[in-house]
């Protein structure tokens, strides 16, 4: 494959846990610089790994930023202490650039009502108070909505949190909830979903949204786009992705590259 060494990319979200236990880090880290990715931006999950994800962006301080915050299917009992320690990031020589992933995750509710309504109100605590941090420190958020994004909004507007300060990632809600998202000035980011013959409507979000604001990300090691379907998705791929809207857009592969680009450092950085 012929690959243009003036194109350049960024990553918006990627999990590296499951390169970082393969001690595959550096071969994947190369095989990103190698197609051109200038940036790869992790984002943590839990508390666990934290210290592990300021560690990698310490190690590759100029290529790898990271994010931390705790995603709604790893809150447990532990989550409001962890929240308490959170704020000594910010003051390391490596702070995070976002907190995220957060949000609200209603896919895989118990059938119990009762059981299910206890863990949406635990998640919007958990939300809720990680927004509020994110306002003390005046930083970006990472939003993870899944069949909840009303309520994510609901609950930001009753933070007064800056919407510009908010991105959805791996955006899967309804070309109407994205159009009132981006009016409230907040952006989504898609990922290789969007090159899936079944995604038809995500298709329809992204150019809804328009290049002004538009973002890439792998959410590696899941969701390979096409053709690297099969294959456990890394940062290198999201180049496969931003192929495949060129020509949705109907521009060149260079022209979104650099577009998206830019995009993506001026929010994160």
């Amino acid at each position: 494959m012929f690959i243009n060494i003036f194109m350049k990319f960024v990553d918006t979200h990627a999990h590296l846990d499951y390169f970082i236990r393969r001690n595959q880090l550096s071969e994947i880290i190369a095989d990103a610089k190698s197609v051109g990715l200038v940036k790869v931006i992790v984002a943590s999950a839990s508390p666990e790994n934290w210290s592990e994800y300021e560690n990698v962006a310490k190690l590759y301080k100029d290529f790898i930023l990271w994010q931390i915050g705790i995603h709604p299917s790893d809150i447990d009992e532990n989550s409001d202490l962890a929240l308490d320690a959170l704020s000594t990031y910010f003051t390391s020589d490596c702070p995070p650039i976002a907190i995220g992933e957060i949000g609200l995750d209603y896919h895989f509710l118990p059938k119990d009502k009762s059981e299910a309504e206890n863990i949406i109100v635990r998640q919007k605590q958990i939300f809720k108070r990680q927004l509020m941090l994110a306002n003390d420190f005046n930083t970006k958020v990472c939003i993870h909505a899944r069949d909840a994004v009303d309520d994510a909004i609901q609950i930001m507007r009753e933070v007064d949190f800056n919407f510009n300060n908010a991105v959805f990632h791996c955006f899967a809600g309804t070309p109407t909830q994205l159009k009132y998202l981006n009016q409230l000035g907040g952006r989504a980011s898609f990922t290789g979903i969007i090159t899936y013959p079944s995604a038809d409507e995500m298709r329809q979000c992204m150019l809804a949204q328009g290049l002004d604001k538009l973002m890439f990300e792998t959410d590696c090691p899941y969701l390979a786009p096409i053709p690297m379907r099969k294959n456990v998705n890394q940062p290198a791929y999201v180049k496969h992705t931003v192929e495949y809207a060129s020509k949705l857009f109907d521009v060149s592969l260079e022209n979104l590259a650099q577009i998206t680009t830019q995009n993506s450092l001026e929010f994160f950085c």
